[in-house]
Parts: structure tokens; C-alpha cells; sequence
């Protein structure tokens, strides 16, 4: 039986004139309730991250070309974003954003949005994750209806 995941989407902007608009994930559970063979627990989005084409945060290079596998919409009416990906990522996310009015103006903007993943309970402790080469990203093309 399939457990059902509660997941959160906080949206943030960077600093500068050309902002990229960011959402970072984050759920109450953290692991899959598998374990690494030295007892470690296992995320519970390491598999999806590796299929999805995830990239560590640190490695810039490597997540800052859009992943043309995924796709992103945000729908201004009602706060609606909805994103997706490849295999495991399929319907990766759809929900109420929450989103600030520099959010949605840096979205329209730049029609893309950095994803931002990482095993832990709330982003201002994403940085920690980001120093322990567990926090990674991903930036996808989005669509601003």
C-alpha cells in the first residue's frame, strides 16, 4: 500500500535584478523507511532526485541549463502551481504556492523557476543541507497563465 505524502511548496525570489523565482519542497517525513546497508535512513526522495535529472545545489553548472524534460505552470487566478517531470517525478507537485506579487512578477519574467529539494522539514534549514551535499536543484521551464 502506497502511503500519501504530504508535500510543501514555499515560494522565495533571489536578490538582484534579474531574480529568479524559486520554490523550495519540503515534507514532514523524511525518510522511506529503507535503510543504507551501514544503517543510514534513506531519503525519501533520493530515487525520484537521481531520476529527475536533480543536480547538487553547489554544482551550478549542472542545474543551470532548464530541464527540458519537466514543466511548470503557475496559474495567477488562484495561487495554482503544478509541476512535473520525468518517471518518478510525474506529477511532482500541484498545489496552492502562496506566492508574493515579486514572485509571480519574477516568473512571468523569466519563465522559469528553480526547484530546490532537500531532506528537510522547512527551507531555512536548506543551507545546512546545501553544506552536507544534500541539497539539490533544478531549474524548469514555467509557464505563467
Amino acid at each position: 500500500m502506497q502511503r500519501m505524502i504530504t508535500m510543501y511548496a514555499w515560494p522565495s525570489t533571489a536578490d538582484g535584478p534579474d531574480a529568479l523565482p524559486m520554490v523550495h519542497f519540503t515534507t514532514d517525513e523524511q525518510t522511506s523507511g529503507e535503510v543504507t546497508p551501514d544503517g543510514t535512513p534513506v531519503w525519501m526522495f533520493d530515487g525520484a532526485i537521481r531520476d529527475g535529472g536533480w543536480a547538487e545545489f553547489a554544482d551550478f553548472e549542472a542545474w543551470s541549463t532548464p530541464a527540458t524534460d519537466w514543466q511548470a505552470f503557475y496559474r495567477r487566478e488562484d495561487d495554482l502551481l503544478a509541476v512535473t517531470g520525468p518517471g518518478s517525478c510525474e506529477g511532482w507537485y500541484q498545489g496552492k504556492l502562496g506566492a508574493d506579487k515579486e514572485w509571480v512578477a519574477a516568473a512571468a519574467d523569466q519563465r522559469s523557476v528553480v526547484l530546490l529539494a532537500a531532506p528537510v522539514q522547512h527551507p531555512s534549514l536548506y543551507g545546512y543541507a546545501v553544506e552536507a551535499g544534500a541539497g539539490f536543484a533544478l531549474l524548469v521551464p514555467l509557464a505563467v497563465i
